[in-house]
Parts: C-alpha cells; sequence; structure tokens
C-alpha cells in the first residue's frame, strides 16, 4: 500500500522530497521505501499528531506546502493530489483538507462547519455528539498545510482524554483560532480516499483497483 502511494507522491513534478513516517514494524516497512524516501521514526504509537511531529526534524529549514496522505489510502491518484494542490495555492490557503460524502460515514471524522460554510474544526467518530454523527461529509486525512504553521500546531495539540493520543485533526481548531486560511478540496470519488484498515476493506481496495486498471 504504501509503495502505491509514493508512486502516486514521486509522479508529482512539485514534489521535492518525501518523508515516510513509520512505526509498527518499521523495519519492515523500510525495505520497501524507494531509494531518495527518508524514513522518520514514530518511537511510540500515540497518534496522527505525534507520527507528524515525528517529520519535524527532516523537514528542519523547510519554508513550503506539506502533502499529509495516509499510508492506508492505496488508492489516491496523482490526479486528485495534484488538483488538492492546485485548490490549495489557487485558495490562499493555510491548511486544505481532502473531504467527501459518503452515505454511510460511520468511523469517520465529520467535517464541522458554521453556518456561512466555513469549517470549524474536524470532529473524530468517537468524540461526536448524535447531531454531528449525521454529518456526511467526511475528513479523509489527506491534507495540503503550510509546513510552517503546521509545525506551529503541532506543538501546541494536546493529548485526547478519551484515547490518549494526539489527533492530527485538531491542528484545525487551532488553525481557526489563529485565523489561518482553511479550506476544503471534495474528492470526486469516495473510492479513492478509503481506509484500507481490515481486511474486508482491503478485499474491496483490491477489487477497486483491479477494475481501475482494466478501464
Amino acid at each position: 500500500m504504501v509503495s502505491y502511494i509514493i508512486g502516486s507522491l514521486l509522479s508529482l513534478k512539485e514534489m521535492e522530497k518525501i518523508v515516510a513516517i513509520v512505526g509498527y514494524k518499521r523495519e519492515l516497512v523500510k525495505k520497501v521505501l524507494p531509494a531518495g524516501v527518508k524514513a522518520a521514526v514514530q518511537r511510540k504509537m500515540l497518534g496522527t499528531a505525534d507520527a507528524v511531529k515525528a517529520a519535524i526534524p527532516a523537514m528542519k529549514g523547510y519554508r513550503g506546502d506539506t502533502l499529509i496522505v495516509c499510508g492506508d489510502t492505496p488508492l489516491i491518484t496523482r490526479k486528485t493530489l495534484s488538483a488538492l494542490m492546485g485548490s490549495h495555492i489557487g485558495g490562499m490557503n493555510d491548511v486544505t483538507i481532502v473531504t467527501t460524502v459518503l452515505k454511510e460515514p460511520t468511523g469517520y471524522g465529520r467535517i464541522i462547519r458554521s453556518k456561512t460554510g466555513t469549517v470549524t474544526g474536524i470532529v473524530e467518530e468517537k468524540s461526536a455528539t448524535p447531531a454531528q454523527k449525521k454529518i456526511k461529509e467526511i475528513n479523509s486525512g489527506i491534507y495540503c498545510y503550510d509546513w510552517p504553521k503546521l509545525a506551529y500546531a503541532l506543538l501546541r495539540i494536546k493529548k485526547n482524554k478519551l484515547k490518549g493520543e494526539y489527533y492530527l485533526t485538531d491542528a484545525i481548531e487551532i488553525f481557526r483560532k489563529k485565523g489561518f486560511r482553511i479550506g476544503t478540496y471534495t474528492a470526486e470519488n469516495p473510492a479513492e480516499v478509503m481506509g484500507v484498515d481490515d481486511l474486508k476493506r482491503l478485499q474491496q481496495a483490491q477489487e477497486y483497483f483491479k477494475r481501475r486498471k482494466n478501464v
């Protein structure tokens, strides 16, 4: 799965460098990383924000935008990532969140918007109220961030009391409070951002990928 994702990233002409955050069974993951892809180690599994924080030393001195892509979304395409960057730059955003709309959003973080449509935050499934769980627009876990501003937020994210982890989604609340510009890009095909986190979804992803190759 990681190889497919890195392949899509390498196909982007704008890509300067790739940092893969590795943790669980990291030595096995490192073996499939192409030459030139740097591995940053997450020593303890303390959540998504903690994982991205592990990349800070490797990003020293970098002042541009950065894509964050989950290791369990192998169906993401170059076309979608390129469109995300275009939306981010065109909107002059400080962060652009890839969202999609699902008929059955259970398990995913929900996009919280104000009455005017502005994103005010992301709430994870376990922390969502009954009303928030009815929201169909979900967070894919894929973002384009202004790196220095994200690094600022990473150092200020607090541990979630329910799970004892640091959620990257909490960076959106920090961005909102700082007045940073938050945008979204809607993935046209929800399958592209499907998280493969169990055997059922792995089978679904394999079947989808075969169909896509045969088109």
